[in-house]
């Protein structure tokens, strides 16, 4: 190791040998290396346990979640050290990133269902608005699915009618008895 903090000085380090103590003599560097190097190690410890880096080609994306991940684990261990500071309780790495994100994200974006296939004729809510809805008979005589109770995916759920209701938006197909209510 090269340093120009530390000259070229040794120090007495005692080992545990098989069945008593051995003294050596090693470089002041190497010492001091061995005593801060805990805390390098701790840090890529906290990054690697919630790396959220991937493989890219571009290697400006690399160094930029890299970065953040640093940035992010740092910020954890200023907030746990100011917590000790004012001798409150620390918090756990995964708390810490949870809050973070629930912070920066917040709330922005409601969970969507997602529903797959082709979406419902009608709208429930237009469907239920106590609005009046009109019968009408299709003058072509071509027949439509019925909106509420037409299930392709049941075997003879597919339920075809001539009748559909006028004032809808979409005119869905609807039968006469319960479905039309």
């Amino acid at each position: 190791m090269l340093s120009n903090f530390y000259n070229n000085d040794t120090e007495t380090i005692s080992r545990r040998g098989k069945d008593r103590q051995i003294n050596i003599q090693k470089p002041t560097v190497i010492c001091q290396y061995n005593i801060y190097n805990g805390g390098v190690d701790q840090a890529d410890h906290y990054i690697a346990s919630y790396k959220f880096s991937r493989k890219s080609l571009k290697w400006w994306r690399k160094l930029f979640f890299w970065m953040l991940e640093v940035a992010i684990v740092n910020s954890f261990l200023l907030f746990n050290m100011n917590k000790q500071n004012h001798g409150e309780k620390t918090i756990q790495h995964r708390n810490f990133r949870e809050i973070l994100i629930t912070e920066l994200v917040g709330h922005v974006r409601n969970p969507m269902s997602l529903k797959r296939g082709r979406p419902s004729s009608v709208e429930k809510e237009e469907r239920l608005n106590k609005h009046p809805h009109f019968l009408a008979a299709h003058p072509t005589k071509k027949t439509k699915h019925c909106a509420v109770c037409s299930n392709r995916k049941v075997p003879g759920g597919r339920k075809e009618i001539l009748y559909y209701c006028k004032t809808c938006s979409k005119n869905p197909g609807l039968h006469p008895a319960e479905c039309f209510e």
